[in-house]
């Protein structure tokens, strides 16, 4: 029987054989990828194991080749406090999931993620993360999803769908935690494993640096549980909203005091414009009777004139 070495376990191998079954030999110096000729055996030391993922995982390499098969095209972190990476293929099967500080070196203890959909091992590691108690019912909790591949539409389109699949696994198992899933370069997943961090972890510190405006010892942070880094960011958040909320007030008063100061000035002078039209207009009425009265009386005296000029008049 034909197998492929799809692991190296020390002393030990497990083969992937062509009708789907898992099998644990001596490793003889194997490789990863390796074709390999295997006797059939009954002995109880040998492990067979059998599922829908190796399966799948043994009708692609039949068909495609280990090399395909093996080769990682997309990467997926993980952060809650323990941060794990997994590297998946172009079959969206994970070839591997590595633990990036102590708490994920923890938290994959027992867990067997190989050769299964990148959605059912995102699922095992939320179980796991909620049995051994890193996600309780906590305002900051916080589950940080990164998605990187050569194409980043692609790596979005697996970021929305891992965040809207783990957003409904989590509120049926009844866990109250955020989802955050973004999609980043391949450079920025280079970036963080020099750094030592996961680049979901990288996201969240500059987060924090940007809501300080850079005040923060990033290198300290960088360590600090994803919890406390999400706290902060929430905590300088709603100060700045406060700073913000201050100002605004300030401001309002500040413009109220003008316009009162203003308007009333504005209002003083155009009192001091109406009385002035108001005095000038009545300095021309009574210059205008003035004008009438003399026309008036120019006319009275024109009029004597002419009664005087009648001989009648004195005749009478």
């Amino acid at each position: 029987m034909q197998g492929i070495v799809v692991e190296i376990e020390k002393k030990d191998a497990v083969i992937l054989t062509k009708d789907g079954l898992f099998k644990k030999v001596k490793n003889m110096n194997y490789k990863i990828g390796q074709k390999i000729a295997i006797k059939e055996s009954r002995k109880t030391g040998s492990k067979l194991i059998m599922g829908a993922a190796s399966m799948v995982a043994a009708a692609a390499i039949c068909t495609i080749g280990a090399f395909a098969y093996y080769t990682p095209t997309d990467y997926v972190s993980l952060d809650v406090n323990p941060s794990v990476e997994y590297s998946i293929n172009m079959f969206d099967r994970i070839l591997n999931v590595k633990a990036v500080n102590d708490d994920g070196e923890e938290l994959l203890i027992g867990l067997k993620l190989n050769h299964k959909t990148i959605a059912v091992a995102v699922e095992e590691t939320i179980d796991k993360l909620v049995a051994d108690g890193y996600l309780a019912d906590d305002p900051n909790g916080e589950v940080v999803i990164t998605t990187s591949n050569d194409e980043l539409e692609k790596a979005e389109q697996l970021a929305a769908e891992l965040k809207n699949g783990l957003q409904t696994y989590l509120s049926r198992k009844g866990v109250v935690a955020e989802v955050d899933a973004e999609a980043v370069e391949l450079e920025r997943v280079l970036e963080a494993r020099e750094l030592g961090v996961t680049p979901g972890k990288l996201k969240l510190v500059d987060r924090l640096q940007e809501s300080t405006g850079g005040a923060i010892n990033r290198a300290e942070w960088i360590t600090m549980p994803v919890k406390e880094i999400n706290k902060t960011i929430k905590e300088n958040r709603t100060q700045e909203k406060e700073r913000e909320r201050i100002e605004f007030a300030e401001e309002d008063r500040l413009k109220r005091e003008d316009l009162v100061t203003d308007g009333g000035i504005k209002r003083m002078k155009q009192e001091d414009k109406d009385q002035e039209k108001e005095r000038d207009s009545d300095g021309k009425d009574q210059d205008n009777n003035r004008q009438d009265d003399e026309k008036q009386k120019d006319k009275g005296r024109s009029k004597d004139k002419e009664r005087w000029k009648d001989d009648s008049y004195w005749n009478d």
